[in-house]
């Protein structure tokens, strides 16, 4: 389990770097302005993936904590 949330944490990461990125460069490149129009409050608001991201961590390693070494 907390290698999938690992996983689910980089790539929430990720999207919340690529939409940061897109919402900067939405005026002057193409596909970030294409990006940005397909989901727009995702290039309002980068920072809710990685909000949830770091919630999901946190979560996890509590579960983990919480479970001992089952």
């Amino acid at each position: 389990m907390l290698n999938l949330a690992v996983f689910l944490t980089i790539a929430l990461g990720a999207t919340s770097l690529f939409f940061y990125s897109a919402g900067e460069m939405r005026s002057t490149v193409r596909w970030a302005n294409d990006a940005c129009s397909a989901v727009q409050v995702l290039c309002r608001h980068p920072d809710w993936p990685a909000l949830a991201a770091a919630l999901l961590i946190c979560a996890a390693v509590i579960i983990k904590l919480a479970m001992g070494s089952r």
